[in-house]
């Protein structure tokens, strides 16, 4: 029969440790696949446990600092840029409108200065001009046409009057006159008055009507008329009494003082009419042309 030693307490002892270090070896093992295999491996597989989700923890917690960092540096960038486009855009619209509007204001100032100027001339002109007369039927020392000679010479005419312009009279014009002379050099037989013309007026049509008030121009008025076989109101044109005898008629226009001539009526001779008119005038203007008779 067999006798079996029977260890004693320093071998129990080491017995002990070794089943330890045996359980501890074992129990890692089973710690990475159930953690529970050991019976007293239970404290190792739970600070294994522990690590490894504190491992993890830190790095998903340094992942998502870094990812949040990056998206805010991003964000940043993109406003950082966009904000200074925005300037950029703005800046430059901003001296655009300031030049356009410095140039507006020059061109506007230069227009009105030159328009200022401009009325003044005008002013000038009109006020202390050359007053003239003229006719678009006729010009100074040509024959005046058949039509506005006189119908009782040959070669007869139709004596009409013929259409008549004026530039604006001086400063003080109220009103204007027309007359006709005959040689004014010599006999100046007075052949035509025609007054009151309004000082708006500065021309007359041809054929001014033969009565003591004619339709056109308005307002005005005319003398009674006996002169060359003519007895009648108004116009009485070139009536050359020499035969041959090339002779000188005068239109006059008068720039008159006063809006209605006193003194005279419809009723007056041409010869009176001129008289006043010439007495009221503050100015004056002449258109001179031939006429002829030829048996």
């Amino acid at each position: 029969m067999s006798r079996h030693r029977v260890p004693g307490a320093k071998g129990l002892a080491r017995v002990a440790v070794a089943a330890l270090l045996l359980a501890a070896c074992g129990g890692g093992g089973g710690g990475g696949k159930t953690g529970a295999a050991g019976t007293s491996g239970g404290t190792g597989t739970a600070g294994t446990a522990g690590a490894g989700a504190a491992g993890s923890t830190g790095a998903a917690g340094a992942g998502a600092a870094g990812s949040t960092g990056a998206a805010g540096a991003g964000a940043a960038g993109a406003t950082g840029a966009a904000g200074a486009g925005a300037a950029g855009t703005t800046g430059a619209a901003g001296q655009g409108v300031a030049g356009a509007t410095g140039a507006a204001g020059q061109g506007a100032a230069g227009a009105t200065g030159t328009a200022g100027a401009g009325a003044a001339g005008a002013g000038a002109a009109g006020a202390g001009g050359p007053f003239a007369l003229t006719s678009s039927a006729f010009t100074a020392g040509m024959e005046i046409p058949l039509e506005y000679k006189c119908t009782n010479v040959p070669p007869a005419g139709m004596n009409h009057s013929p259409p008549l312009s004026w530039t604006p009279g001086p400063a003080g014009t109220k009103s204007y006159a027309i007359t006709l002379n005959h040689n004014p050099m010599g006999d100046n037989s007075a052949h035509w008055a025609l007054w009151d013309i309004p000082a708006s007026t500065t021309s007359i049509a041809a054929n001014v009507e033969h009565v003591a008030m004619p339709a056109m121009p308005a307002g005005a008025k005319q003398a009674m008329q006996n002169l060359d076989g003519f007895m009648g109101i108004g116009y009485q044109g070139p009536c050359p009494q020499a035969a041959n005898s090339r002779q000188t008629y005068q239109f006059a226009v008068w720039a008159i003082g006063v809006a209605n001539l006193t003194g005279v009526t419809s009723a007056s001779t041409t010869v009176e009419a001129q008289a006043a008119i010439k007495k009221a005038a503050i100015a004056s203007a002449t258109l001179a042309g031939t006429q002829i008779q030829t048996p």
